[in-house]
C-alpha cells in the first residue's frame, strides 16, 4: 500500500439515487477505520445491504476496488465515491485506492442439498406472502431470493392496494366529475361487455342508479365504491387490442378471484402488522377510482419489512443472493429447484412443490422487445422502474417444464418516472385529481386522469419529456415524499421550485405567458367541474399557491402483463389447459388478470391476494412424501 492518510474523521457528501447524502470517513495514517453514512435518506429496502455490506467491505480490503451492490448500483457506487473524496480530503491519492486488488468475499463453495416442504423462489411481495401463508399452516419453507436483499419490485411500489371497501370509502366526500364516471359506466351499452362480465355488470348498474338517486334525494355526495366497480374497471382497463389486431381482457375468474379476495388480504397484512393510514383514500396514476389502502410506513418497504420479520419469526429460512437456474422434474411432477450461486457452489432443494413468485420481465430490454406487439417501439435506452433483477427468470423456469404463455406483447410503460433513473417517487407525487401535465411548449396534452398506457403514449407523441406542474397545496397531496427530500432535490437539480409561474417556466425553458395561460385554464375548468379541451372530469386543487413546483418526467417500462398461465388457484397450466404438478405462480411472472393494461394499485392487491392463495392450493395439494432424485430443467 503506498497511501498515508493524514489521521482524521472527514465529512463529505456522496451522491445516490434520491439525490445527495452526508458520509463520514475515519482514517488512521494507514488505514480506513471506519465509514458512517449518517442520513440513509435512500430508499428503504434497497439500499439498507449497501449500508452493511459496502462499508464492511470497504474497510476488510482497504481498497475501493468493490463490486457494487445488485439493484443498489447509485447508492453502491454513492458510498464509493464519497469514501474516495474523503480520502483525497485526508490527503491520499483516491486512484491508487480504486487500484488495489478488488476484494472478494471469504466464501463456502462447498455444494449443498436441502430437503423442505414448499420452495418459494422470489423475496417480493408476493413470495414473502406466499411463504407467510404456508408457514401459518405448519408447513417448512424456504425462500430463495435472486437479490442480495428481499423486496423485489414490491420495495419500489408507492404503496397504495386497491381493496373496494365501502363502509370505509364513503366517509370520503365524493369529488367534482365522479359522479360523471359513475354516469357513464350507467350508460355504456351492455353488448360492449364481454359475455362474462355481463352479470356483474349488470348488478354494478343497478348500484350505481341507486347511489345516484340517493344523492338526488339529499344525501351528500360520498365516494362509491363496490366490488363489482372494481372488478368492471379491472376489466375495462385491461380490454386492449395489439399492433396485430390481438383483442385481450382479464380472465373472468382471475378478475373475480382478484376483487372478490383483496379486501380480506388487505385486512391479513393490518392482522400480521402493516400499519394502514385510515384517514386518507388514495389513488394512484391509472387506477381509474379512489380505493388505494396506503401504508404509514414508507412505500412498499411497509409491506416488505413486516413480511420478511413474520416469515423469519416463523421459522421460514431465506437465502439471498440465490439465484434459480433449474426446476427439479421427476415422473410429471416439480420436485424442487437448482441455486447456482456467483462463487460456482450449487444448492439443491428438494421439496414437494414450488411457487414461482420471481416477478416479470421489465429489466430485461430485449425480452420486452422481443415480445412487445403493443408500442410501436421500445428504445434500447428506454429507463424501467424495475429491479435489475426483474429478467424474466421465472417464466423461462416455467417453459422449460412445459408452462404455456398468456398476453406477453402487452407490456405497461410508468408515464411518470424520472427521466434519468426511473425512479416512481422524485419530485412532486400527488393523487392523479391534482395532476397538471404539461408538454416541453407549457401546454396540456392529455386528460392526466386517464390510464397509464394512454398518458405514456400521449407522453411519447410529446417527445417524451414533460412536467408535473404543481403549487404549495398540492405538494401537501404529495406522498412518499418529504419536505426535506424535496429541498434537496432541487439543490441537486432534479426538481425545479419557484414564487411565480413565469420564473418556474424560466427554469424549465418554456414559453411563461403560454404555461400562465395553461394554468389559468386548468383552474378554470376546476371551478366549473369540467374539462373541455381533454375531458378530464375529476378534479380536486387548482394550481395557484406560490411556491409552484415543476417535476420533470418521461414514461419507463414498469410492469409485463404477460406471463405464465395460471388459473384462479395458482396452478401453473401447460398449452393443454392442464395443471403442472406441484408448479404453481402468483405476481407479475403469471399472465391473464391484467391483461393489456393494469389499473395502478392493482399490482399489490394481486401479489397479495394470489401469493397466499397459491400457497393455500400447493399446501392442499402436497404429497406425503418429497420426492428425490429428479432430473434438472
Amino acid at each position: 500500500m503506498t497511501n498515508t492518510f493524514k489521521p482524521g474523521t472527514y465529512t463529505v457528501n456522496a451522491k445516490g439515487h434520491n439525490g445527495t447524502f452526508p458520509m463520514s470517513v475515519t482514517f488512521s495514517e494507514d488505514r480506513i477505520e471506519n465509514i458512517d453514512i449518517q442520513a440513509k435518506s435512500e430508499t428503504k429496502g434497497i439500499s439498507d445491504v449497501v449500508y452493511e455490506r459496502l462499508p464492511h467491505q470497504v474497510i476488510a480490503g482497504q481498497t475501493l476496488n468493490v463490486d457494487a451492490v445488485t439493484g443498489a448500483s447509485d447508492t453502491s457506487h454513492g458510498i464509493i465515491d464519497g469514501v474516495a473524496q474523503a480520502a483525497a480530503l485526508a490527503g491520499a491519492d483516491p486512484a491508487e485506492l480504486k487500484a488495489r486488488d478488488k476484494y472478494v468475499a471469504p466464501a463456502n463453495t462447498e455444494d449443498k442439498t436441502f430437503s423442505t416442504d414448499l420452495v418459494v423462489v422470489g423475496g417480493g411481495g408476493a413470495g414473502l406472502s406466499a411463504a407467510a401463508t404456508a408457514l401459518d399452516q405448519g408447513q417448512q419453507v424456504v425462500l430463495v431470493e435472486k437479490a442480495p436483499a428481499l423486496g423485489g419490485n414490491t420495495v419500489r411500489a408507492g404503496g397504495p392496494m386497491n381493496a373496494a371497501d365501502p363502509d370505509w370509502q364513503k366517509q370520503f366526500a365524493a369529488l367534482p366529475g365522479e359522479d360523471q364516471t359513475l354516469t357513464d359506466i350507467l350508460n355504456m351499452p351492455i353488448d360492449h361487455i364481454d359475455a362474462e362480465f355481463q352479470a356483474d355488470f349488470k348488478v354494478l348498474q343497478s348500484q350505481i342508479k341507486a347511489y345516484l338517486a340517493e344523492v338526488a334525494n339529499g344525501t351528500p355526495a360520498y365516494l362509491f365504491d363496490s366490488v363489482e366497480l372494481h372488478r368492471i374497471m379491472t376489466y375495462l382497463g385491461g380490454t386492449r387490442t395489439d399492433r396485430n389486431g390481438y383483442r385481450i381482457h382479464g380472465k373472468y375468474d382471475l378478475v373475480k378471484t382478484l376483487t372478490d379476495n383483496v379486501l380480506a388480504s388487505q385486512r391479513w397484512l393490518a392482522k400480521i402488522g402493516v400499519a394502514f393510514d385510515n384517514s386518507q383514500v388514495t389513488m394512484p396514476v391509472g387506477a381509474l377510482w379512489r380505493r388505494g389502502h396506503k401504508p404509514v410506513e414508507e412505500a412498499g418497504f411497509a409491506y416488505i419489512s413486516v413480511l420478511s420479520d413474520y416469515v423469519k419469526a416463523h421459522g421460514g429460512k431465506i437465502f439471498t443472493d440465490s439465484p434459480v437456474t433449474a426446476l427439479q422434474h421427476a415422473d410429471g411432477r416439480v420436485t424442487g429447484v437448482i441455486v447456482t450461486k456467483a462463487n460456482g457452489q450449487t444448492i439443491t432443494i428438494n421439496a414437494k412443490a414450488v411457487i414461482l413468485a420471481s416477478g416479470g420481465f421489465g429489466a430485461n430490454t430485449k425480452m420486452v422487445q422481443q415480445y412487445n406487439t403493443y408500442w410501436s417501439s421500445v428504445a434500447d435506452n428506454i429507463a424501467t422502474t424495475n429491479t435489475p433483477t426483474e429478467t424474466g427468470d421465472g417464466i423461462r423456469l416455467g417453459q422449460s417444464v412445459g408452462a404455456d404463455l398468456t398476453g406477453m406483447g402487452f407490456i405497461q410503460m410508468m408515464p411518470v418516472a424520472d427521466p434519468e433513473t426511473g425512479e416512481l417517487f422524485s419530485g412532486i407525487q400527488c393523487p392523479p385529481a391534482n395532476f397538471v401535465m404539461v408538454n416541453q411548449q407549457g401546454k396540456r396534452f392529455v386528460n392526466e386522469y386517464a390510464e397509464r398506457d394512454v398518458l405514456a403514449q400521449a407522453a411519447f407523441d410529446n417527445g417524451g419529456l414533460f412536467y408535473l406542474i404543481a403549487d404549495a397545496k398540492i405538494k401537501d397531496t404529495a406522498y412518499n415524499t418529504s419536505d426535506a427530500q424535496l429541498e434537496q432535490q432541487v439543490k441537486d437539480g432534479r426538481l425545479f421550485k419557484a414564487d411565480t409561474l413565469a420564473e418556474l417556466a424560466d427554469q424549465i425553458h418554456v414559453d411563461a405567458a403560454t404555461l400562465e395561460t395553461t394554468i389559468a385554464n386548468y383552474n378554470r375548468y376546476v371551478d366549473a367541474g369540467e374539462d373541455p379541451e381533454f375531458g378530464k372530469n375529476v378534479f380536486d386543487l387548482k394550481v395557484e399557491v406560490g411556491p409552484f413546483y415543476a417535476t420533470p418526467r418521461m414514461p419507463a417500462i414498469h410492469h409485463t402483463m404477460g406471463g405464465l398461465t395460471i388459473d384462479a388457484k395458482a396452478h401453473v397450466l401447460n398449452e393443454s389447459g392442464t395443471a403442472i404438478s406441484g408448479l404453481y405462480a402468483a405476481g407479475e411472472v403469471a399472465g391473464g388478470l391484467h391483461a393489456g393494461n393494469r389499473l395502478g394499485g392493482n399490482s399489490l392487491a394481486d401479489i397479495f391476494t394470489f401469493g397466499p392463495i397459491a400457497a393455500k392450493t400447493a399446501v392442499a395439494e402436497l404429497p406425503a412424501d418429497v420426492v428425490t432424485g429428479a432430473s434438472q430443467h
